[in-house]
This record gives C-alpha cells, sequence and structure tokens, in this order.
C-alpha cells in the first residue's frame, strides 16, 4: 500500500514538472510573440527608420528619400539593381517614358548605343528628341563615364544660344532616356552637299556663331573633339546648334589630355599623332568646317610619324581671296602653340574686319542671306535630305587611355 502511494505521489511529481515544463514553454512563445512584434514594428514600411537600424527600407520610402537627397543618390541600396547604380546620380530612376502625355512621331536614327525618335507631347503639343540608349551595351562597351558626362555637360551649357537644351534624363531598368529640343532644319552637312560651297557672308555667319559656342565651352572648362557638319544643327532660322557631346570632356584651361578620340577627318594632327592636347583640337575641326564651307573640299594633312612631322595642304584653285585663306591658315596651324583659340584673336585677323562676333547673337540672319542667294526655295532640296538628327552620333571612335 505504501508502494502505491509512493508511485501516485511520483506521478504527481511527474505531472507538476510536466506543467512546468508546458508552463515555460508557453511562456516563451509568449515572450518570442513580444518580440517578434516589437521588431515588425520596427521593420514596418509605414514607419520611419531608426538612424541605427539594420533593417532594408523598402523601394517605395528608399526612393522617397535617397533618391530625392542630393549627397544620398549615388548611394547603392537594396532596391536598386547593380545596372541601375551605375548610372546614378546623373539619370535618375524614373517612368516617364509610360507617360501617356508623350506620343512617338517617328524614327530619327539609329546609332550604337541606342535610336533617337522624334516626339511630341500631346497636352502641351510640343515637339522634342528622345535618345533612348541601351544601358548594357554601354556598360559593354565602358562607356558608362562618358554618357554620364555628356548629360552633365550638356545640362550645364545647354542655355547657350548656339548650343541644343538637354530637357530631361532618366533611366529604366534596361534604358537611358535623353530629351532634347527638337531643331527641325535639319544638319549643317545636307546644306552643304546640297548648296556647295557657301558665299562669304554666310560663312562669315557660321563660322562666328560656332566659334562663339566652343569659345563659351573652353571658358566652362570642356573640350569639345567631335566638331564637324554632322553635330551642326540648324534652326528654323538657319541658325546652328551643336548637338551630341558624347565625346566632350571635363577640362581646365590649360590642361591636356591623351585620350585619342573624335571623326578622322577633323581630328587635329596632334590627335592623330597620339600626343597630349587641349582645346586648342577644337579650332582645328572649326578651321575643317570653314574650308568645307569656303571650297565644298577637305584640307590634306600628311603626317609622318617617324619625324612626328605634318604637313597641310589646302585646295588652293578654290581659295583665291586672300582673307579667307588666312583664315585656312590661322586654324589649320599644325603647331598647337601657334594656332588661332579664341574668339578675341579671331575677330582681329582679316577676314572679320569691321566684325563684331558678339554682335552675332542679336543679329541673326542667316536665313535671309540663304534666301538672298540660293531663292525662296532653298528649303525644297534640303526636305528632300534625310532630315536625321543625331544621324551620326556613333560614327566616332573612342580609345581609352
Amino acid at each position: 500500500m505504501g508502494n502505491k502511494i509512493s508511485s501516485k505521489s511520483d506521478a504527481n511529481s511527474d505531472q507538476q514538472q510536466l506543467d512546468g515544463v508546458y508552463k515555460h514553454r508557453r511562456n516563451y512563445y509568449k515572450d518570442y510573440k513580444e518580440l517578434n512584434n516589437s521588431l515588425r514594428s520596427i521593420w514596418s514600411f509605414d514607419s520611419q527608420p531608426s538612424k541605427n537600424s539594420i533593417s532594408r527600407p523598402c523601394k517605395r520610402r528608399w526612393k522617397n528619400s535617397t533618391l530625392s537627397l542630393t549627397y544620398d543618390q549615388s548611394k547603392t541600396a537594396w532596391p536598386v539593381s547593380q545596372l541601375q547604380s551605375y548610372f546614378l546620380p546623373e539619370f535618375p530612376i524614373k517612368d516617364h517614358h509610360k507617360d501617356r502625355n508623350l506620343e512617338t512621331l517617328q524614327l530619327i536614327s539609329k546609332g550604337a548605343f541606342g535610336k533617337v525618335y522624334k516626339i511630341v507631347n500631346l497636352e502641351k503639343n510640343e515637339i522634342f528628341a528622345l535618345k533612348v540608349l541601351s544601358k548594357s551595351q554601354i556598360v559593354n562597351d565602358n562607356s558608362v563615364k562618358q554618357v554620364k558626362e555628356e548629360v552633365q555637360i550638356q545640362k550645364a551649357c545647354g542655355h547657350h544660344q548656339f548650343i541644343v537644351k538637354c530637357l530631361l534624363n532618366w533611366q529604366s531598368k534596361r534604358h537611358l532616356y535623353i530629351v532634347t529640343e527638337y531643331i527641325e532644319g535639319g544638319e549643317l552637312w545636307h546644306l552643304l552637299q546640297t548648296l556647295g560651297v557657301l558665299p562669304i557672308e554666310i560663312v562669315q555667319l557660321y563660322v562666328a556663331q560656332i566659334a562663339l559656342a566652343i569659345d563659351f565651352l573652353h571658358n566652362a572648362g570642356i573640350v569639345y573633339r567631335d566638331l564637324k557638319p554632322e553635330n551642326v544643327l540648324l534652326d528654323a532660322d538657319a541658325n546652328v546648334k551643336l548637338i551630341d557631346f558624347g565625346l566632350s570632356k571635363w577640362l581646365p584651361y590649360a590642361a591636356t589630355t591623351e585620350t585619342v578620340c573624335g571623326t578622322p577627318k577633323y581630328m587635329a594632327p596632334e590627335i592623330l599623332k597620339m600626343e597630349r592636347y587641349g582645346h586648342s583640337v577644337d579650332w582645328w575641326s572649326l578651321g575643317v568646317i570653314a574650308c568645307l564651307m569656303l571650297t565644298s573640299k577637305l584640307p590634306s594633312l600628311t603626317i609622318n610619324h617617324e619625324t612626328s612631322s605634318s604637313v597641310l595642304k589646302l585646295p588652293d584653285r578654290e581659295l583665291s581671296e586672300t582673307p579667307s585663306r588666312d583664315l585656312l591658315l590661322r586654324l589649320l596651324e599644325v603647331d598647337p602653340t601657334k594656332r588661332l583659340k579664341s574668339v578675341r584673336k579671331l575677330e582681329t585677323i582679316a577676314f572679320y574686319k569691321g566684325y563684331k562676333l558678339e554682335e552675332v547673337k542679336d543679329k541673326l540672319k542667316v536665313k535671309p542671306l540663304l534666301i538672298k542667294y540660293f531663292g525662296e526655295d532653298y528649303r525644297k532640296n534640303l526636305d528632300e535630305c534625310d532630315n536625321d538628327i543625331f544621324q551620326n552620333f556613333d560614327e566616332t571612335f573612342i580609345e581609352e587611355d
């Protein structure tokens, strides 16, 4: 009987121990639930994260903070892919391409990195040019820095009278988008192909307008490096607008660089000889364009790489006027230290005798001169040409340092 009582007491003791274990486990789960709830409140998408929080923010909250703060835009956070982070902060992550007010009118041109479209804002009835670039292609070609600097420079200098404005730029998951003003007059190249040699009055205006644009860029610490007729557009009044800053670079005054880039026909001899060069290379390119306008021919440049010497030959038969020849010899000086390379110096030569280049900004009279020399129908021949904005924006090459 004693044994029965003992076994009964042992059973009660075992039951109490089990009850204690269950109670402890209930308390443990209760404490875990409270802890879990408190952690959820920290990780809540609606609550503001603490400074010491180790939680990862949601994409919506990250976009509303990091992408809107100047000093935080270059941060790489969890919601942004590595490909997107490459192009921050110059290309913010937006979805303007989904705007129903924007309608594509036509494809203007195709290039190595993407395409250019003519688009219209239906709400405001305004026409723009939209450049769409492939991010993967840019990364594969190691051109991320190049594209980012292009947008920086065009936004910084787009307010100039003779430079195309960059109005908006953004990125999606796979593409970059650059919106610029639409220039309806076509390329200077088409004008030269159609009309041939231009009168001195028109050459004076075009050289002056381009010179003012590149002089402005140089004073801002920028070297353009791809000046050619295909990159000079004409607006409705036939005045010039520089486009395509894909090869432009921030370069302080009197500094030099050595990247081999540009379009060979318009490249200065120091670039072709792979020497260090500065802003004067743009003035050489202006000289080549001036030679095309005056003679419809390119100058001949012979380079001896063994002796590092250069010999220039101008189309003599077409250059009967001494002031025109003097202009080309000053711009196409093979020695960059002796080359004409400022608007102030340009005003002093015989070609611009009695001219004040700064007044060119106020006296825009190219279109009346074109009508005067080529008649009212000069536009018809141009309209028959393929009016492509950025038609040759990828026909350049670049070799990194």
